[in-house]
C-alpha cells in the first residue's frame, strides 16, 4: 500500500512488464525487488519518494542486503532500464551528511496504458514502448529526445536477449542430457556418455560442441570448426608448420577442452574442412592483420588455426563480429601492447643466428581469445566494439570494485606491531615448610612421608650410584 495522493487512493500499483521482465540483471540482483519496494514508499500520484522518505539503510534492511547492493541496483534501474531518476540529496546545513534520496519512478504511462510524457527516459520507453497499442516509438524518440540512439540501442539489446535465449537453451539441453540413461562401460575417457541426445552433435563428454556427428574413433580432442562445416575430416601438408610459438613465448592454448595424449592440443587433422561461407572471413581477418604478424605467418593457416578465427568471428551468434571489429578492438590491441614487445626481439634473435622463426600460431590464438569479462555482448578488452568508446559494464564493475574496497570494514585494522618476547623465566622457590613435610639437608628434595633421617637415599654416603 503507498501513500495516498490527490485522488485519495492507496493502493500501491505498479507496470506489469517491468515484474514480468525476465532480463537477468533485474532479477539476479536487487533491481526488481527494489522497484517493487520504492512504490510502497512513493504517492500514487506524483510517483516518487519524497513524502516516504526512504533512507539507503532503511532499503537495505527491507532488502536483507548492504547498501552498496542498493546503490548498485539504483544504478541498474536509473541507467540501464531508464524506470527511476535518483536525486540524491545532504542534509540542509550539513554538507557532509547525506540525507534521504529522492527515487522518481517514470511508470505512471505504462500502468495506465497511454503515451508517455515529456521527460520520460528514452531507453524505458525504447524498452517497452510495444506494450502500449498504436505508440509509435521511432516517432516519440525523435521528437522528445533526438539525441538518443535508437537503432545501436535496439542492436544492443537485440544481442542481450539473444544471448540470454541461448543460456536457457544449453541449460535446458543439459538438464534434458542429465535425465537420460548413461551409456554402460562409459564412452570416451571411460566416462558416461548420454544416450539418446536429440540435438545434433554435443554427445561427446556432455560437450556442446555442435559439430561432432561422425565416428569417434582415435579420440575426439579438438573443439569442432564450424557448425555448417563437414564432418569430413582434412589432411594437412605434412610440411605444414608445427603451431608452436617462438622461443621464450608462452604457448597459448586453443581452447578446447579435449586433450590429445601427453596434454598437447588436438591435431590439425581431426578439423573438418573449411565451407565457402567461412573462408571468406577467414582471409578477410588474415588480409587486416598487422603487417609484421602477417608476414610471419605461412601462406596457409592451420585448420586449428582457421578454425579459432572461425570460432572467434562467431557468425549468427550474441558475440558476432566482423574482420575488421576482431582485428581493430582484439587482436591489433593485444599486439601493439603486448605481443609485438615479446615476439620482435624473439624474432630478431633467431635471425641472427640464423635460423627462420617459427610462425607465432599460439600468440595468435591468444590474441583471438574472448575474454567476455564484463558480460556486455559488444565488449573487447573494455572496449564497446559498436561505439568505439570505453564499456559502460566495465566503468560499473569498477565502479563497484572501488566503493567495496572504501566501504567501512566491520573491525578495524590494526597497525602491524613488533612481536612482544616473552620475559626471561625466573627460578620459582617453592617453600614446602608450610605443610611441615621434611625434606633433604643436601638437595632439598622432600621426603614422601615423615621421617628420621636428614639425607635422602641419592645423598647418603652409602648409597650406590644408579646404572646407566
Amino acid at each position: 500500500m503507498s501513500r495516498p495522493g490527490s485522488s485519495g487512493l492507496r493502493f500501491g500499483m505498479f507496470a506489469v512488464c517491468v515484474t514480468r521482465d525476465p532480463d537477468a540483471g533485474l532479477n539476479a540482483g536487487k533491481a526488481k525487488p527494489l522497484y517493487d519496494l520504492l512504490v510502497s514508499f512513493s504517492d500514487v500520484s506524483s510517483r516518487d519518494t519524497r513524502q516516504g522518505y526512504p533512507y539507503r539503510e532503511t532499503l537495505a534492511t527491507a532488502l536483507d542486503c548492504s547498501k552498496q547492493t542498493v546503490d548498485r541496483a539504483g544504478d541498474y534501474l536509473e541507467n540501464e532500464i531508464g524506470l527511476v531518476k535518483i536525486h540524491r540529496r545532504k542534509v540542509e546545513g550539513k554538507p557532509d551528511e547525506n540525507d534521504a534520496n529522492i527515487y522518481e519512478i517514470f511508470d505512471a504511462w505504462l500502468i495506465h496504458g497511454v503515451t508517455p510524457p515529456a521527460g520520460t527516459p528514452p531507453q524505458l520507453v525504447a524498452r517497452y514502448g510495444h506494450t502500449i497499442p498504436g505508440l509509435d516509438v521511432e516517432a516519440w524518440v525523435s521528437e522528445h529526445t533526438p539525441d538518443f540512439d535508437l537503432v545501436v540501442w535496439q542492436s544492443t539489446y537485440d544481442e542481450k536477449l539473444r544471448a540470454q535465449h541461448a543460456k536457457r537453451e544449453e541449460q535446458r539441453r543439459k538438464e534434458r542430457a542429465r535425465r537420460k540413461k548413461p551409456r554402460k562401460g562409459g564412452g570416451v575417457m571411460d566416462e558416461a556418455t548420454p544416450e539418446g541426445i536429440e540435438e545434433e552433435g554435443g554427445g561427446v563428454m556432455g560437450d556442446a560442441t555442435g559439430g561432432v556427428t561422425g565416428d569417434v574413433t582415435g579420440g575426439v580432442t579438438g573443439d569442432p570448426l564450424s557448425r555448417t562445416g563437414s564432418p569430413e575430416p582434412s589432411f594437412p601438408d605434412p610440411d605444414a608448420p608445427s603451431g608452436r610459438s617462438p622461443a621464450g613465448c608462452r604457448q597459448a592454448s586453443t581452447g578446447s577442452r579435449g586433450r590429445a595424449k601427453g596434454g598437447d592440443a588436438a591435431p590439425a587433422k581431426s578439423q573438418p574442412r573449411l565451407s565457402k561461407q567461412e573462408r571468406d572471413p577467414v582471409q578477410a581477418v588474415r588480409a587486416l592483420l598487422p603487417r609484421q604478424l602477417d608476414s610471419a605467418l605461412d601462406d596457409r593457416l592451420p585448420p586449428n588455426i582457421a578454425a579459432a578465427v572461425v570460432a572467434a568471428l562467431a557468425a549468427g551468434e550474441p558475440r558476432e563480429r566482423t574482420p575488421q571489429q576482431l582485428v581493430v578492438h582484439r587482436v591489433e590491441k593485444r599486439w601493439n601492447t603486448y605481443w609485438a614487445e615479446q615476439l620482435l626481439p624473439a624474432w630478431k634473435a633467431e635471425r641472427d643466428a640464423g635460423r627462420t622463426p617459427r610462425p607465432p600460431y599460439g600468440p595468435l590464438l591468444s590474441m583471438l581469445k574472448d575474454t567476455a569479462e564484463c558480460g556486455n555482448l559488444g565488449c573487447d578488452d573494455r572496449t564497446d566494439v559498436h561505439t568505439g568508446q570505453p564499456c559502460s559494464a566495465c566503468a560499473t564493475r569498477a565502479r563497484d570494485r572501488r566503493a567495496d574496497r572504501e566501504a567501512p570494514q566491520d573491525h578495524p585494522v590494526v597497525p602491524d606491531e613488533p612481536p612482544v618476547l616473552p620475559a626471561q623465566r625466573e627460578r620459582v622457590v617453592v617453600n614446602h615448610s608450610a605443610d611441615l613435610r621434611p625434606e633433604c639437608g643436601d638437595c632439598g628434595r622432600p621426603f614422601a612421608a615423615s621421617t628420621t633421617e636428614v639425607l635422602c637415599v641419592d645423598c647418603r654416603p652409602s648409597a650406590v650410584p644408579a646404572p646407566f
